[in-house]
């Protein structure tokens, strides 16, 4: 792991994409066969601001040490999720759960409130270096637990009370590709844009 991608300056623009391998075959009848044939992951292409000489070298110098697609890091999901609870901190999953399911009991959330949770809200369980989306808004019952639906499946499985993070997680990722460019305007403000693919470990 070679260290966490700057929080500032922030991302002016991100290109988020859900990538899932899957073979397709159609007959000449037109009836269709799909298998899928890899995991899930996500990958983004991220654009920073025009940046003031001191911070374009500082964020260059960070893509730089990774080395092309050679190392791994971490870089904080930019967007902040919808969910009424996506300040807590004590939301963890309840009992032991299969690699592979892809609904997961969780409790510690605020009691009886509607869209705790919402559709498209990105979280990450403790124990896990993958990013889930949430499929559908969450209702909690009158004890704070919930049924949260996610994709893709568990790539592993949960341990009981594995604290999960509800807002902003981090993906582990590495540089799609192996070159690196900065271009700087005639003020001397730099402009950077690289791509990254999540890790699945």
């Amino acid at each position: 792991m070679s260290g966490s991608f700057p929080t500032t300056p922030k991302f002016r623009a991100i290109n988020f994409q859900d990538n899932r391998p899957v073979l397709v075959n159609q007959t000449l009848s037109g009836k269709k066969s799909a298998r899928q044939i890899g995991g899930q992951y996500f990958s983004f292409t991220v654009q920073m601001p025009a940046m003031a000489q001191e911070n374009g070298q500082k964020i260059f110098a960070f893509l730089q040490k990774q080395k092309g697609a050679f190392e791994n890091f971490t870089i904080t999901y930019p967007l902040q999720n919808l969910g009424s609870d996506k300040a807590k901190t004590d939301i963890a999953s309840v009992g032991v759960q299969a690699s592979q399911d892809s609904t997961i009991a969780m409790d510690g959330f605020t009691a009886s409130t509607d869209g705790v949770l919402k559709a498209g809200d990105m979280i990450k369980f403790a124990n896990h270096t993958k990013v889930y989306m949430v499929q559908d808004d969450v209702t909690s019952d009158g004890s704070g637990a919930a049924t949260v639906s996610i994709s893709p499946n568990l790539v592993a499985a949960l341990a009981d009370n594995e604290a999960v993070t509800v807002n902003q997680p981090s993906l582990t990722v590495y540089l799609s590709s192996g070159e690196v460019m900065y271009s700087t305007d005639p003020s001397g403000f730099f402009s950077i844009a690289f791509d990254v693919r999540e890790l699945i470990a």
